[in-house]
Formats: structure tokens, C-alpha cells, sequence
């Protein structure tokens, strides 16, 4: 099988996701704010052309992917970073 040289040298984006807490806040953030933590789950390369849809099946079909958790996909490019929100729980 030939080798595409195009695609394995072609720039890519590096991505993090994150798995977002149950809750964002923790108290009033008077006076400097309080620490959340976020689960660092994953990072990897992606090219700054691929899409989004298919980005999100990829994450989904990892084994830390949860349906009832909300993940943030982080990237230095503004297209790039989103929110996987929670599945309903009486979806198919």
C-alpha cells in the first residue's frame, strides 16, 4: 500500500480533552477564586482541516468516553475547542 506523503506530513493541531467536573464552580470567587479540577483524559495530534463530526465520534470511541460526562476538547484554534456535552438519558 503506498505510502500518502501529503497526509503524514501535513500540519496538525494539537488537542487535549478534558473531562469537565460536575460542577464548574465551587463557591464565590471573591479574593483571587477556588481551583476546579478537570480530568486530563487525552491528547493527541489532528489535522486543522479534518472535521469536527467526525472529531467527536473518534473521542466518543475511546474507552474514557462517558455518555453521562461533559468533556472539553481544548486546541489553540478556536474551531478546534468545544464542548461534548452529556447524552440524554432516553436517547438512541
Amino acid at each position: 500500500m503506498p505510502v500518502d506523503l501529503d497526509l503524514m506530513f501535513a500540519e496538525r493541531r494539537r488537542l487535549h480533552v478534558y473531562q469537565l467536573p460536575e460542577r464548574l464552580t465551587h463557591g464565590y470567587c471573591f479574593g483571587g477564586g477556588h481551583p476546579i479540577a478537570f480530568l486530563n483524559v487525552d491528547w493527541f495530534d489532528f489535522p486543522p482541516a479534518g472535521d469536527r463530526g467526525e472529531l467527536v465520534l473518534f473521542i466518543k470511541g475511546k474507552t474514557y468516553y462517558r455518555p453521562d460526562a461533559r468533556f472539553l476538547v481544548l486546541a489553540d484554534r478556536p474551531e478546534l475547542t468545544f464542548v461534548i456535552e452529556r447524552e440524554a438519558a432516553n436517547a438512541h
